[in-house]
């Protein structure tokens, strides 16, 4: 981090005045209040000129001088922009922005913030002795940037580093995610709509193989680098993660709808008491492999790839990652995984079991208690809500529903409040790994009460079938949980708050 100062062409100007280009450290203070905060130029030029201010003497009298001392300081990463070549015409050129990721990478790895949070004890690799390891985490997902003016959609990919300590790279005010590339959002012009979907699909896995390339390189072969205390490393650089939600991951696993993401389960197995063998990265290269359709033949390529429940992308961008299988670095997500299917499925079993005026009646007179929500209201009702009232409600459920619900009922929510529980702890053990497949268990042998009380409710009918692509993916956990760790450090929590600092904040 201060080589980058130091081979900085102002370098020698800070010997001096470590706030070059500023005067001093009371006007970087204002230039970094301005530049960080909303105001317009325009506005920074107001400010500017009121007396008070201009009896301070600063070293900029408007926006603009104060942007170009700005950018006399060392830059990060700088951004890119590819134009991808398509054989099949688009509305728009295909442009991707992207940055390098080894910089990326090395700017997270040499930051003195977090030079005493950083683990370098690697297990179950296969790299040279002495080597140094730096797992990559990334995450996307499509994000809107404005709703009331324009509908503007972005896909942004976000880097991390495995390294830095769960209770460090979680914290949102960390920023542990570095913003690496904005994957093009475009639409195809081909007669066939159902081909959209596929070769929007196979320009992500371009895109990323694209980005990603240095990665690849540098896990293979390795890269120097500075740690935060100066000591040049040996580094490697394997995929430790990919943080998404379902749609994306089935995407990324190159699999089509009502197929789980990280097993060989269909839709109609969605429901089962156990977990299916994994969909590893094995499987789907020989199943790949095995079809033997020209693949700029659209049609009748994805016509082949339906006998293996595949999405039509013949070249994942795994596929060129050393050490890179789906089946690890893609994982059960808590935010939308676990969180999002009590609030979609659970909540809603619960409110047509004991009512939701009832519900809501018993929402209502709690007591409130510091540090917990109190839905005043109830329950039924909301709306694009967020994780942490998920959370909050998960808080009472079982305790609201107790006494008048049948009894098998609340044990099979109850298991289901377990699992959740249990598979937050930072450091768990053989032994809480069994009891959340002892509360799978509990729950599947108490499910059909859901169905024979008619919770099972769809929009106009009740629905006689357990297709729910969550349910599948909590039987993961525990194998997810041994090959990568606790699953609460691969919250989407961090990323989707990168999507506000990184992306929407101008």
């Amino acid at each position: 981090f201060l080589d980058v100062f130091d081979a900085d062409e102002f370098a020698e100007y800070r010997k001096d005045n470590l706030f070059y280009p500023f005067a001093s450290k009371e006007e970087w203070e204002v230039a970094d209040f301005l530049l960080c905060s909303s105001l317009s130029m325009a506005a920074i030029d107001e400010f500017l000129k009121l007396r008070m201010i201009q009896n301070l003497q600063l070293s900029f009298s408007n926006a603009r001088e104060l942007r170009s001392r700005a950018e006399m300081l060392p830059s990060g990463p700088s951004w890119k922009c590819q134009t991808i070549p398509s054989i099949y015409p688009t509305k728009l050129p295909i442009r991707l922005f992207w940055r390098d990721p080894i910089e990326c990478l090395e700017s997270l790895f040499s930051n003195p913030l977090f030079h005493d949070k950083l683990d370098f004890v690697p297990r179950r690799v296969q790299y040279p002795i002495g080597a140094t390891i730096l797992g990559a985490v990334l995450s996307s997902d499509k994000t809107n940037i404005t709703t009331m003016t324009g509908a503007r959609i972005t896909h942004p990919l976000l880097l991390g580093l495995a390294n830095i300590r769960m209770h460090t790279h979680t914290k949102l005010s960390s920023k542990a995610f570095m913003l690496t590339a904005l994957l093009p959002i475009l639409k195809y012009l081909h007669p066939n709509q159902r081909m959209h979907g596929m070769l929007e699909d196979h320009l992500v896995h371009k895109c990323l193989s694209i980005v990603l390339k240095p990665l690849m390189i540098a896990a293979e072969v390795g890269i120097m680098m500075s740690d935060p205390v100066g000591n040049v490393q040996h580094c490697f650089t394997p995929l430790a993660a990919y943080i998404v939600d379902t749609p994306e991951a089935a995407m990324l696993v190159c699999m089509r709808g009502k197929t789980s993401p990280f097993t060989m389960a269909l839709y109609l197995q969605f429901g089962d008491h156990f977990q299916h063998p994994a969909h590893t990265r094995v499987i789907t290269l020989a199943q790949l492999a095995s079809i033997t359709v020209d693949p700029n033949n659209l049609e009748a390529y994805f016509e082949a790839c339906a006998e293996h429940q595949l999405n039509g992308v013949h070249a994942p961008f795994w596929k060129g990652y050393p050490h890179a299988d789906p089946s690890i670095f893609l994982m059960p997500e808590p935010l939308h995984h676990w969180h999002k299917e009590f609030f979609d499925h659970d909540l809603q079993w619960c409110l047509k079991v004991v009512g939701a005026q009832e519900l809501d009646f018993r929402f209502s007179i709690l007591q409130p208690i510091t540090g917990y929500r109190h839905f005043t209201g109830g329950t039924s009702k909301l709306k694009q809500v967020t994780g942490r009232v998920h959370r909050d409600i998960q808080c009472y459920i079982v305790g609201l529903i107790s006494g008048v619900a049948p009894r098998r009922f609340v044990i099979a929510i109850r298991a289901l409040m377990d699992v959740r529980y249990l598979a937050q702890c930072p450091a768990p053990d053989d032994d809480l790994l069994s009891c959340i497949d002892q509360s799978l268990l509990t729950f599947h042998e108490n499910k059909n009460v859901i169905m024979t009380l008619g919770a099972r409710m769809g929009a106009k009918k009740l629905i006689d079938n357990w297709f729910i692509p969550k349910l599948e993916l909590l039987q993961s956990i525990t194998s997810s949980t041994c090959k990568v760790g606790t699953l609460i450090q691969w919250s989407a929590d961090a990323t989707e708050h990168a999507h506000v600092s990184e992306i929407k904040d101008p």
